[in-house]
C-alpha cells in the first residue's frame, strides 16, 4: 500500500505544474568573501517575497545563521553546522529541505536561498537540488552564485607565493559551478586592480557573467529568477515599499552555460568529501566566560598572530568596556571588524562571554587556542597589571594631544567608573574632529554643517581595522553618547605608537570625505 501511495505521489508531482516548484539561489565562495553579507542584503530588499534561508557553517556554531537570525526581515533559517552541505551534513540538508518544501505548499515561503560554508565543494549539493527524483524532486536551482574577495583575488594575479583561500580546491569548484560571480569587497582596491581582477575573472570562467560589488549590494533579479514589476492591486503584501517582484515562471535562464559546461565532467560531485583532507582546512571554537583583556587582543591581532588562521568570527568582550559585547570577523588579508551589538543582540545571545570560531588550513589549534586564552583577564574583570602604565598613559596621552585634529576623551561613569578606578592607565579614548583644518569649533561643524562625528569615528575605527596591518581600535560608545576609538596602553606604547602612525595616515582622507561639502563660511555658505 505504501509503495502504491509512493507511486501516485511521484506521478502526481511529475506533472505539477512548474510555477508549483521552490526556486533557490545557491550561495558559494570562499571563507570571508561575503557570502552572509549578500544573503543580508537579499533579505533586507526582498520586498513582498517570503525568502527563507539554509545557512552551512562547517563549524560546530554557526555564527552565520545566528547574523541572519539577527535581520528581522528573515522568513524561516535553518542552520547546519559541524560540516558541509556536500559531504557531512548532507542528510540534515535533504530533511530540512523535505520541511522548507511543505512550507513552500502551505504558502509560508516563495524563495529559498542557501548559502554553502566556505570550505564546500558545491558540486555534490548542486546534483542533489537538479536530481529528477527523490524528495528534493520539487526543487528548481535558478542560479549558483559564487562570491570571492576583491582584495584576495588581487593579491593572488600580483604574483603572491601563496593565497591559501584561493588555492584551495573548493575555491577552485565553486568557481566551476558558478552561473554568476560577485567581486565582492571592490572598495578594498583600486580602480586598476578592479579591472585586473575583472579581465581575470572573464578568462577563467570564461561565459559567466561577473558582477563587481560592496558588501554584497547587487540588484535581486542578478541573482535570482525574479523581476522587479511595478505595485499594483493584484499583488497583496504588508511591506511598505513601492517596489513588488515577481518570480520567473521557468527558471534556468541563468544556469544554461553551467548545465551545459558540467555536463560534459564524467562525474558531478564524485570526490566531494576529498576536498575537506585535499585542502586541509580545519576549524575549532574558543569559548571563555571571562573577558579578554584589550591590551592582550591587540597583540594578538599584531604581531602574535598565528600562521595558518584564514578565518575567525563570533562574540567578543572586553575587561576594558564590559558592558558590551562585540561581533568580530576576520577575513581575508587579515582585515578586522569589531560592531558592537545592541543590548537586545547581546542578551538573545544569551549570558556575557567569548565565542570564537576559528578556520584555517594547516594551522595548530592548540597553539592558537593558548595564544586566545593568554588575552582572557585571569583576575576577575581587571586589566594586567603593567607597572609602567601611568607613564605609557602619559606618553599615549601627549601623542594624542599633539595632533589638534583630534581629541582626547576622559570621561568615565557608570561600570566603566570602577573598571577605571582599579587600573587608571589602562586604555586611551579618543576622537577624530578635523576642525582645526577648516578653522572651526566642533559646536560649528556639528551645529552648521551637520558633520556627525560619532559616524566619524566608527568609520575611522572601522577604516583602520581593516587595514590588514597590526593595527587595532576598539569602537566605543560613551554614555555621554560620544564615539570613540579606544587602544590599550596596559602593555606599554609600542603598540599604541604602531597604531597611531596608521590613524594619523588614514585621518586627512576621511576628514576631507566628511568635510567635503562645508563651505568655506562659517555661516555654511
Amino acid at each position: 500500500d505504501s509503495l502504491c501511495n509512493l507511486y501516485l505521489r511521484r506521478e502526481t508531482l511529475a506533472w505539477a505544474p512548474k510555477e508549483r516548484r521552490l526556486p533557490v539561489t545557491l550561495v558559494t565562495g570562499p571563507l570571508g568573501a561575503g557570502k552572509t553579507s549578500l544573503l543580508n542584503h537579499i533579505l533586507n530588499n526582498k520586498h513582498n517575497l517570503k525568502i527563507a534561508a539554509v545557512v552551512n557553517d562547517f563549524a560546530s556554531i554557526n555564527v552565520d545563521g545566528q547574523i541572519i537570525k539577527r535581520n528581522k526581515s528573515h522568513g524561516s533559517v535553518v542552520e547546519l553546522t559541524s560540516g558541509c552541505l556536500c559531504c557531512t551534513v548532507s542528510e540534515q540538508f535533504e530533511t530540512a529541505m523535505v520541511q522548507l518544501l511543505q512550507d513552500a505548499d502551505i504558502g509560508k515561503i516563495d524563495y529559498l536561498v542557501i548559502e554553502t560554508s566556505g570550505v564546500s565543494d558545491p558540486h555534490a549539493t548542486i546534483s542533489a537540488l537538479e536530481r529528477q527524483y527523490g524528495k528534493l524532486f520539487r526543487i528548481r536551482l535558478d542560479a549558483v552564485i559564487t562570491v570571492l574577495d576583491a582584495d584576495v583575488l588581487v593579491e593572488k594575479i600580483s604574483g603572491a607565493e601563496s593565497t591559501p583561500l584561493m588555492d584551495a580546491s573548493a575555491t577552485d569548484a565553486q568557481l566551476t559551478c558558478a552561473d554568476i560571480v560577485l567581486l565582492n569587497k571592490t572598495d578594498l582596491v583600486g580602480v586598476e586592480d578592479l579591472e585586473r581582477a575583472m579581465e581575470y575573472l572573464r578568462k577563467r570562467v570564461s561565459g559567466v557573467q561577473v558582477h563587481a560589488c560592496r558588501n554584497g549590494a547587487v540588484p535581486l533579479d542578478i541573482v535570482m529568477e525574479v523581476m522587479e514589476v511595478t505595485r499594483s492591486e493584484s499583488i497583496v503584501t504588508h511591506e511598505c515599499s513601492a517596489a513588488a517582484y515577481s518570480i520567473g515562471a521557468e527558471g534556468g535562464s541563468k544556469n544554461k552555460e553551467r548545465q551545459e559546461r558540467l555536463s560534459k565532467e564524467k562525474s558531478l560531485g564524485g570526490g566531494a568529501s576529498a576536498h575537506l583532507s585535499e585542502d586541509d582546512f580545519r576549524s575549532f571554537t574558543f569559548e571563555a566566560p571571562r573577558p579578554f583583556l584589550l591590551g592582550a587582543f591587540q597583540a594578538f591581532l599584531g604581531d602574535k598572530f598565528p600562521a595558518g588562521v584564514l578565518r575567525m568570527k563570533g562574540t567578543v568582550w572586553f575587561a576594558e568596556f564590559r558592558s558590551c559585547l562585540y561581533q568580530f570577523h576576520m577575513s581575508g588579508r587579515r582585515r578586522y571588524e569589531l560592531t558592537a551589538l545592541t543590548s537586545s543582540d547581546s542578551y538573545s545571545s544569551g549570558a556575557f562571554g567569548i565565542q570564537l570560531v576559528i578556520i584555517g588550513r594547516g594551522m595548530d589549534a592548540d597553539a592558537v587556542g593558548a595564544l586566545l586564552q593568554d588575552c582572557v583577564g585571569r583576575n576577575g574583570f581587571q586589566a594586567g597589571a603593567d607597572p609602567d602604565s601611568e607613564n605609557a598613559y602619559a606618553r599615549a596621552k601627549a601623542l594624542v594631544e599633539s595632533d589638534k585634529q583630534f581629541e582626547l576623551i576622559e570621561y568615565y561613569s557608570g561600570a566603566d567608573a570602577a573598571n577605571r578606578s582599579n587600573r587608571d592607565n589602562v586604555y586611551i579614548d579618543f576622537r577624530l574632529t578635523g576642525c582645526v583644518s577648516y578653522g572651526l569649533t566642533v559646536q560649528e561643524a556639528s551645529g552648521i554643517h551637520g558633520i556627525d562625528f560619532n559616524r566619524l569615528n566608527l568609520e575611522l575605527a572601522n577604516r583602520v581595522n581593516a587595514s590588514s596591518g597590526p593595527a587595532s581600535l576598539l569602537p566605543v560608545f560613551l554614555p555621554s553618547g560620544i564615539q570613540v576609538c579606544r587602544h590599550s596602553v596596559d602593555r606599554g606604547t609600542p603598540l599604541f605608537h604602531c597604531s597611531w602612525k596608521l590613524v594619523a595616515e588614514v585621518a586627512p582622507r576621511l576628514v576631507a570625505e566628511f568635510y567635503r561639502a562645508v563651505g568655506y563660511c562659517k555661516c555654511g555658505m
